[in-house]
């Protein structure tokens, strides 16, 4: 069982941020559906486009640079409750909420996909910095039961 238990605590930390943008960026769309109707194959693509943008500029801010590289390498383990994104995707989803109070129409999906993008990886990095416990350091034993 301590085999079954390593291997699914490795699958949860390669998934915790993936699942926690999944998350934003659905439910981002899904309240941008809801205040500007069935998005557009157009809007779809805007969408598309400020997420992409959004992740570009804070790759680049992240990494120093567009030469910078994207490392996953760290020194430090995330704790589970870092992983469980209600700040970082409710951030996301009242800033895309208030978005479309403001902005409608094609304008929305771009600005809601880079939003929406920016605050959850801002806010996630936070998230996972306050719930970092360097290696090495004393942690629950991985075997027991928490």
């Amino acid at each position: 069982m301590a085999d079954y238990r390593r291997q699914l605590r490795s699958v949860v930390a390669a998934s915790a941020a993936p699942h926690g943008y999944t998350l934003t960026l659905w439910t981002a769309g899904a309240v941008t559906t809801h205040a500007n109707g069935l998005p557009s194959a157009v809007d779809a693509v805007l969408l598309l486009i400020g997420a992409a943008l959004a992740f570009g500029l804070v790759g680049i801010y992240a990494s120093g640079g567009i030469r910078g590289t994207l490392d996953r390498t760290t020194d430090r383990d995330i704790q589970v409750w870092g992983g469980l994104h209600l700040p970082s995707v409710g951030a996301s989803i009242l800033l895309t909420f208030l978005l479309t109070l403001v902005v409608h129409g094609d304008l929305a999906w771009p600005l809601v996909g880079f939003v929406s993008t920016a605050t959850y990886f801002l806010v996630v990095a936070v998230q996972f910095l306050l719930a970092g416990v360097r290696r090495g350091a004393a942690v629950p034993d991985e075997d027991e039961p928490n």
